[in-house]
């Protein structure tokens, strides 16, 4: 198919006497379908090339799916081929099929599948020179610009604070990412004489892991021997299997995992490790790596031309062990025998953006065509996991016991109900119960770990008169007070403005803080302990360069007491001399309008409950909550996953949401809300009278407004696959309901309702 119609058909295959061939090819556009080009005299193309076309005027980028010498569509409206890029470098066919399943599980078309599986930094060639921004002007005198500009030209106010707290140039692309701003606000600070552009060349240098995070080779218990040994079995048969590796926090995993891969290397085999982003520090790197010479590292840390030269060595077959987050999955490993997904519990296996894929389930097929096996590890499966393993879909392998001298660590639940009066009123943060505690571990010259999912100082102000909250003026959620910056924060849109003076209701002078944020804990904790050394890790700390290296470097080396933080501490982490972790708040997310809620409190609950005791000193776990009798809090203090198992599944079972369903959700975002309610309602008529199909909605989102759109979304429940099937038959091109005023996205398998 061509993007030119014909006014005529011929049914007959074309195939003229010079015997020109014809390719099908996939762009990167919301088109369910493929179209048909010519390849011109002197060029060459095959399945998996990248190639550049005209496209209705403008000059697109694809990938060759499939070389033809016929074609069923009249030769002189069928387009040439304008180039064929990089004709050495093409996606394995394994790729290509998977792309093809990527784009029918999940409503994308096969040119959004394909980008996913080759990021354009894999295009590119050699050193490159890439557009910086640093500052011109003096540093004070930019540190003053940025109060100036924020009332009347908050967009610059926002590009100018993030290179300032970058510490050095920044690609524009990620402050255009971090502020989430356009070129505009940054090309007016360059005209002004604040910033300047610079192009930069990018360094080919190879990721060395730092020497003090190897991972050192430890004696294998029973349980351990007999999961390396089950799985290299099949690798060995070329046979795909997937299991799930299900141990307790400091179980030994990663020993796991390394035993492994020594053995899939030694049959001449390749592997992926999959690992989620907040996990990828020097520590997680280093131990791979200091056992495989031959690893390729792929991460968000790294500049784009590092992470095209390891995309070259592993399509070369230079590295066979690829280490990375989400989208390392389709790295172009040769003969592939292992993919391991740690953590697979983890929400940063699904992809927020199209097409939406889970990492999980993406490896699993990957894994299916390529006859590999497939490991999933967690000491917290989803429901989803550990169902299908207890069923016998998946194969499943228990570490039940701590590796080595490490012991489980004791768990108490401090109910907050029972602090003074005067420290509920001005708001709990840290209980009698947890000083005590830090206080002897501080005096002993132990660590300290501080769990708290929330960043900034406050997040709700509040006039104590009249009960309004200062609330974001695009989005309907209320804006959170960062003291440090001395701003409220929009945390949806990036929207700043200063603290006001008075209630803008009331005009009440007195403006009350309202919850704890990682900030303010902070605060808190150096009051109580002035002579303990006090870090803080969360987004606004860690914006500078190499901020999160050097301070989990730093809290090794023992350097820091206390470390402070939001998720990006709770796994993942393993330091010997921590032996108190304080859980801050466990009700954070345990109301949150979500059916995973109570699952994701209790996953957090005991992922951070086992940093503490994994060296020969035991290890303590206070849990801060208002809520000590929830099922989901009860089960984590007594590291107790099957009892919340059985009790969550209880609640999935009535309500019908996964893994008794698959769930569809289907989004509508814009300028007029009845524009988004009528684009749901026409989107929602064909499943009303499906069989196994429960609608629920259209209704407004939960968080109904962001960046001044409205947001109104409806849920499909599946009962069985053949309703799935149904329902993606119905709603899959859903997203061509969408208007220029108003964006439809589908997402299957959400992992968030928000």
């Amino acid at each position: 198919m061509t993007e030119a119609v014909p006014e005529q058909l011929d049914p007959r295959p074309n195939k003229p006497a010079a015997g020109p061939r014809f390719v099908q090819v996939a762009l990167k556009l919301p088109l369910r379908r493929e179209f048909t080009y010519v390849l011109p005299p002197g060029l060459t193309a095959q399945p998996g090339n990248r190639v550049r076309v005209n496209f209705h005027g403008r000059k697109l980028g694809g990938v060759v799916t499939a070389v033809s010498d016929t074609t069923d569509l009249p030769i002189a409206k069928v387009k040439p081929i304008e180039d064929v890029l990089d004709s050495d470098l093409s996606l394995p066919p394994s790729l290509l099929e998977l792309a093809r399943r990527m784009a029918d599980s999940y409503g994308c078309s096969m040119g959004e599948a394909l980008d996913a599986t080759l990021p354009s930094i894999a295009k590119r060639r050699g050193q490159r020179r890439i557009p910086h921004v640093e500052l011109l002007a003096p540093r004070d005198l930019a540190v003053l610009a940025v109060d100036e500009l924020e009332e009347k030209h908050q967009a610059q106010s926002r590009v100018l604070r993030a290179v300032l707290e970058f510490g050095g140039p920044m690609t524009i692309s990620d402050v255009k990412r971090r502020t989430k701003t356009s070129d505009s606000p940054w090309k007016t600070l360059c005209k002004n004489g604040i910033l300047k552009r610079v192009m930069i060349a990018e360094e080919l240098e190879e990721l060395k892991p730092a020497i003090e995070e190897r991972a050192e080779r430890h004696v294998l218990n029973k349980h351990q021997e007999k999961a390396v040994d089950a799985v290299t079995k099949l690798v060995e048969a070329n046979e795909h299997r997937t299991f799930l590796l299900h141990g307790v926090t400091g179980s030994g995993k990663t020993e796991v995992y390394l035993r492994i891969l020594e053995k899939v290397q030694a049959m001449k085999k390749s592997a992926i490790v999959l690992v989620p982003e907040i996990s990828l520090t020097p520590q997680t790197v280093g131990r791979f790596a200091s056992r495989f010479p031959d690893v390729a590292v792929l991460h968000s840390g790294l500049t784009d031309s590092e992470r095209a030269r390891q995309w070259q060595r592993l399509l070369q077959g230079k590295a066979t062990v690829a280490v990375g987050a989400r989208s390392a999955l389709f790295a172009p490993v040769r003969n592939l025998g292992l993919i391991v997904i740690d953590e697979e519990h983890e929400t940063s296996f699904k992809q927020d953006s199209t097409p939406r894929y889970h990492a999980r389930q993406m490896a699993i097929e990957r894994g299916q065509i390529e006859n590999a096996v497939v490991v999933l590890g967690s000491a917290t499966p989803t429901l989803e996991t550990i169902g299908k393993a207890r069923r016998g879909i998946f194969e499943l392998l228990t570490l039940p016991e701590r590796a080595g001298a490490g012991r489980l660590p004791k768990i108490l639940v401090q109910d907050l109900r029972t602090e003074p009066k005067e420290a509920q009123r001005e708001g709990v943060v840290l209980s009698r119960t947890l000083l005590v505690m830090m206080e002897e571990r501080l005096k002993a010259r132990d660590q300290v770990l501080l769990f708290l999912n929330r960043r900034g100082y406050s997040p709700v102000l509040l006039c104590p008169s009249c009960g309004e909250s200062v609330q974001c003026e695009q989005c309907s959620v209320s804006m959170t007070w960062h003291s440090r910056r001395g701003r409220l924060v929009c945390h949806w849109c990036c929207s700043e403005k200063r603290r006001p003076e008075m209630c803008t209701t009331c005009e009440n002078e007195r403006m009350f803080e309202l919850g704890v944020g990682t900030e303010r804990l902070e605060e808190v904790v150096r009051e109580h302990f002035p002579e303990a050394i006090v870090a803080r890790m969360d987004a606004d700390t860690m914006a500078e360069r190499g901020a999160h290296e050097r301070v989990l470097g730093s809290f090794r080396k023992k350097h820091i007491d206390v470390l402070i933080g939001t998720q990006m501490i709770a796994k993942g982490l393993d330091f010997p001399d921590v032996t108190l972790v304080g859980v801050v708040s466990a009700d954070t997310g345990l109301f949150v309008p979500d059916y995973r809620a109570a699952e994701r409190t209790f996953q957090l609950l005991h992922q951070v409950a086992g940093r503490a005791g994994r060296g020969d000193k035991a290890g303590t776990v206070i849990i801060q909550t208002y809520c000590p009798d929830n099922y989901a809090v009860e089960a984590a203090a007594k590291n107790d996953y099957d009892s919340f198992v059985q009790q969550e599944l209880a609640f999935r079972k009535i309500t019908g949401y996964p893994p008794f369903s698959r769930l569809l959700r289907v989004l509508a975002e814009g300028r007029q809300e009845s524009d988004a309610q009528e684009i749901l309602r026409q989107a929602c008529e064909p499943l009303n009278t499906m069989k196994n199909v429960e609608v629920l909605g259209p209704a407004p989102a939960v968080i109904t407004k962001v960046k001044d759109n409205w947001r109104w979304h409806m849920l499909v429940k599946c009962f069985d696959q053949a309703a799935f099937d149904r329902a993606m038959g119905a709603i899959g091109t859903v997203e061509d309901l969408g208007t220029r005023t108003c964006r439809v996205t589908l997402d299957v398998d959400p992992s968030s309702l928000m």
